[in-house]
């Protein structure tokens, strides 16, 4: 199924902010020996950069963000169970298990006590994850910009944010009921290292639930640019049978789903501005620095334009509201419950 978002910018009515401390991970520990590293240390930089610059015009222009983080927050659900809505007290009755009904105490029991936002961003998922019972959020992001902002943002909530790398996160291990991260997995150059980080920092059974990009995502500008020069311009995502098997190298598969949903823009130069607002930034090898000058954007606007009109039929079958005016840009999302074993 292909979901279509119009170019009006979505907000959180809920969103607050955080308070706590931010605190400095360091990324130094890479060798420069090894090329390979050292590049992957370079693009991890040039991420967190990028969506440090980007963190006070993020939320105005992350309308696939905050659609790919409610729906997280949904499928979540079904998985985790407040405290609230536990078994009756005709099954447990107060006088049989006292302690347990303390609030605090049925967090830690339904494994809602303490949670981990991975790549938190903004904070924007927040507010909702303690509407679902969750007690206590750690927010993570490699981008400082981007911990401060949130740290700001969600002062009221029971929330504190660092910066810190996911691939080496400065947590003791089974310190957190569970991990919720939103389409941050994509932008990690060792996403093992990754998943094996967010299983030591779980507790046995656990749950991660995590957004990423699969690799439909941008195809439009990516077909575009090819018509332009031999760069690469658009950054390469993994296939969800690919997220899965890296996934489930330490945990154990609740529950996959994989949509795209599409965006509209009146032209191209609103589209490239919202993808440098939220931050999207190409890491890929290969890559051109720049957008070129006026003549390569008009190339790049009229080949992206008979993209779209090449397959503006089949579009016009799948979403009425297809205009031959507009340039659509396609995101490739999976949404991911897995079980720490």
């Amino acid at each position: 199924m292909t979901t279509c978002l119009s170019e009006q910018t979505n907000s959180n009515s809920a969103m607050a902010s955080v308070s706590g401390r931010s605190t400095v991970t360091s990324l130094d520990g890479e060798s420069d020996n090894n090329l390979a590293t050292a590049h992957a240390h370079r693009a991890k930089q040039q991420v967190a950069s990028q969506f440090s610059r980007s963190s006070q015009s993020y939320d105005q222009a992350a309308r696939i963000q905050q659609f790919s983080a409610l729906e997280l927050v949904k499928q979540l659900s079904s998985f985790i169970q407040p405290p609230d809505s536990q078994h009756s007290a005709s099954q447990h009755p107060a006088s049989q298990h006292p302690a347990s009904q303390h609030p605090i105490a049925q967090a830690r029991e339904s494994g809602l006590s303490h949670w981990l936002d991975l790549g938190c961003g903004t904070g924007f998922a927040v507010p909702t994850l303690i509407e679902q019972g969750i007690q206590r959020i750690t927010g993570a992001d490699l981008a400082h910009g981007m911990s401060v902002t949130s740290h700001q943002k969600l002062a009221q909530l029971p929330f504190h944010a660092v910066t810190a790398d996911a691939e080496n996160l400065p947590f003791t291990s089974a310190c957190f009921d569970g991990i919720y991260s939103n389409l941050m997995v994509q932008w990690s150059e060792q996403v093992r290292q990754l998943f094996s980080e967010a299983s030591r920092v779980i507790k046995p059974g656990g749950l991660f639930a995590f957004a990423t990009l699969g690799p439909r995502t941008m195809h439009e500008l990516k077909s575009a640019w090819q018509q332009v020069d031999p760069f690469v311009h658009v950054n390469s995502f993994s296939s969800k049978s690919q997220v899965i098997n890296d996934c489930e190298q330490f945990f154990d598969i609740e529950s996959c789903q994989q949509q795209e949903v599409v965006q509209h823009h009146k032209n191209l130069s609103s589209l490239l501005k919202e993808l440098k607002a939220i931050g999207a930034t190409n890491v890929n090898p290969g890559r051109r620095q720049g957008l070129g000058g006026r003549e390569r954007l008009r190339k790049l606007d009229d080949a992206y334009r008979n993209v779209c009109h090449s397959k503006l039929g089949e579009s016009a079958r799948e979403d009425p509201t297809a205009h031959p005016s507009q340039l659509s840009l396609t995101y490739d999302l999976i949404w991911v419950i897995a079980r720490k074993r």
